[in-house]
């Protein structure tokens, strides 16, 4: 995030912060002059270590999902916006971003893009690397999956070292996966996963790499290990979540947990009770914040959105930025103590494709994911998102 010359840290009010994204939000053609702006930035002093910011700015990340259509984006369809992962990586930095989580669906870490972008469709571990130290951006981690029978699934025993070996090369404190679990809450098939994951521990301990695990909503619903059995199989529970189970019986020091502040309350939403092996109804509302707080050390990564409440939906929230919906985000934030962790706390939209109605949406929501990270816990909250295109300061 940039500053103003001679402007003291301390002093820097809310509007200045949010001028500043703006401003970034309307530097739509990238040039080098941008990413000479976007690495002098990094070297500049934080904007926002000060006791009011409850995310540190070292600690704000984007997660590349959030920016795909960007990433695909052809210049001679919108040849103002962003295209491919140069640009990408300095529209975050300029915004004010420290870290990116990547993401890729072939299986091993990979780097898709428009093929008319700067490295071509698929540039190399060694080119993203580059482009992130020149713009100032740590890698912070890589959402890894493979599509399978119409669904996706996460790191497997055949995709580790490419996924190990490519985090190396970025200098990623650790790398991730989809649901370690999937879909599946029977005790038998998360009893194969904690399997397979402890063995890639192994890998991720040689490589000093640890893995994680992304967690939707269904790996905390209630684990089936109990009662009587179906076809499908087990028909009680104990009580334990899914993911809580799997978080027990993993190596604690190599797996880790990236979690998902939104589908975390979708999960409060659905899962309220369950049968226990008596066969009674019991009550267990889920509590994000207690359940990251019974031990930071698991969760490196949080996806940062907020959710606006809709009771008819299935989920119970639509997705929207961090800091602008109905979560209590700020309770999570003081009750979770994953400021003690060290976390990441990782902006995403799952929404953030507009299509050809409202092709700078993705842009939006990035500063205002930013935004939400940056002015939690700030007086008179993070403000109005932005609407429409925005304008640079002075504009």
């Amino acid at each position: 995030m940039s500053r103003r010359e001679g402007t003291d840290e301390r002093t820097l009010s809310r509007r200045d912060i949010l001028g500043v994204a703006a401003g970034a939000a309307a530097a739509l053609t990238l040039g080098s002059g941008m990413r000479d702006g976007a690495l002098a930035r990094a070297a500049e002093p934080d904007l926002s270590e000060r006791q009011s910011a409850a995310i540190p700015k070292g600690r704000r990340a984007l997660m590349a999902y959030s920016a795909r259509t960007m990433l695909m984006n052809d210049k001679t369809k919108y040849p103002t916006l962003p295209s491919g992962l140069r640009e990408v990586i300095d529209f975050a930095a300029s915004v004010g971003y420290s870290g990116m989580e990547f993401f890729s669906f072939t299986g091993a870490s990979s780097f898709s893009q428009a093929p008319s972008a700067e490295g071509g469709a698929s540039p190399s571990a060694k080119q993203v690397r580059a482009w992130l130290d020149a713009a100032g951006i740590k890698a912070i981690g890589h959402y890894n999956a493979s599509i399978a029978n119409g669904g996706a699934i996460g790191l497997t025993p055949a995709t580790i070292d490419a996924a190990l070996e490519s985090a190396a090369i970025l200098g990623q404190p650790q790398t991730g996966s989809h649901d370690a679990t999937n879909a599946s809450n029977q005790k038998d098939e998360v009893d194969k996963a904690i399997e397979s994951w402890n063995a890639m521990a192994v890998k991720a301990s040689r490589a000093g790499i640890p893995i994680y695990s992304h967690s939707h909503q269904i790996p905390w619903s209630f684990l089936l290990d109990s009662g009587p059995r179906d076809a499908k199989g087990y028909t009680r529970s104990s009580g334990i979540r899914v993911m809580d189970y799997f978080l027990k019986h993993t190596d604690a020091k190599w797996v880790k947990c990236e979690f998902d502040l939104f589908w975390a309350h979708v999960a409060q939403h659905q899962f309220r009770s369950y049968t226990n092996p008596d066969g009674k109804e019991v009550e267990a509302v889920f509590d994000p914040a207690k359940q990251v707080a019974s031990d930071p050390s698991r969760y490196v990564i949080l996806h940062a959105k907020d959710g606006i409440k809709a009771p008819k939906s299935p989920e119970g929230y639509v997705i929207c930025p961090f800091g602008y919906g109905d979560l209590d985000v700020a309770r999570f934030v003081r009750e979770s103590k994953l400021d003690s962790a060290g976390a990441w706390w990782c902006s995403e939209q799952d929404n953030a494709d507009g299509g050809d109605t409202d092709p700078q949406k993705a842009l939006r929501d990035i500063a205002n994911g930013y935004r939400g990270l940056a002015m939690l816990g700030q007086a008179g909250g993070v403000g109005a998102p932005f609407d429409g295109a925005p304008k640079a300061r002075g504009g």
